[in-house]
């Protein structure tokens, strides 16, 4: 009989260690994902996955490889020569309108396209070794849609790269009771899948989250606060919805 407490009593000794292990595991876990979301500043810019299946490949506007379209705004800069230099705005048939050279068509160009073919324009006939640089500060061919519990709901066009908030802000910011745990990013994978992130808003302006870039054809929803029927009516309409993922 006493051996037979003593097994038990060891038995139940290792079960309150292996306890004691997971418990400080599981407790390792939490800390961990606690400290990673520390990590992003408030504000800290953090792209969103273009699929939550790969979980890479993140989708990001960049200036290095986005072709200029119909409506972007260009800052033109010719290095010290202010006359040549000023703000441009793409027209409907992708030309601009220079000094000297005329109308250049830069639509269908990426950034530094554009600015070799114009400093060739220049260089040909007016300038010696003349240095452009083009900032594109309105994607105007890049547009997100805001729509929900938000002031003034639309469609409004890029202006580099955009953070959530900024989103929003060009919204007017968010109004009634506004769903700020449940804020939706619909987004299409290349493969045209549509995907809507669930945002908490709440941590991103406590810093505990990164505020994610949007990116063109976004669809950003605000729900109201205990009302899913919108959210339903709007998932109906998107081609290729396949599911909600957790930002």
């Amino acid at each position: 009989m006493l051996r037979l407490r003593s097994d038990r009593g060891a038995t139940l000794h290792h079960l309150l260690l292996l306890l004691v292990v997971l418990v400080m595991g599981f407790t390792t876990v939490i800390s961990a994902e606690q400290a990673s979301a520390a990590d992003a500043e408030p504000g800290e810019l953090r792209a969103m996955p273009a699929t939550p299946a790969e979980g890479s490949g993140v989708v990001t506007l960049s200036t290095n490889d986005y072709r200029i379209g119909p409506s972007d705004q260009l800052e033109i800069d010719v290095f010290q020569i202010e006359e040549l230099s000023g703000v441009e705005r793409v027209n409907s048939r992708g030309y601009i309108k220079m000094p000297l050279i005329g109308s250049v068509k830069v639509a269908g160009l990426t950034q530094g396209e554009a600015e070799n073919l114009i400093t060739g324009l220049y260089s040909e006939e007016y300038l010696e070794d003349p240095q452009v640089n083009i900032d594109i500060i309105e994607y105007a061919s890049q547009q997100v849609t805001v729509m929900g519990a938000v002031k003034r709901p639309g469609v409004f066009a890029l202006k580099g790269r955009t953070t959530l908030l900024q989103a929003l802000a060009m919204a007017k910011g968010l109004d009634g009771l506004p769903d700020k745990e449940g804020i939706i990013i619909f987004r299409a994978n290349t493969a045209g899948k549509v995907v809507g992130y669930v945002v908490d808003l709440a941590q991103i302006e406590s810093g505990l989250q990164g505020d994610p870039e949007v990116i063109g054809s976004d669809k950003i929803v605000v729900p109201v606060a205990g009302v899913a029927s919108g959210i339903k009516g709007i998932t109906d309409t998107l081609r290729g919805f396949v599911g909600f993922q957790r930002y």
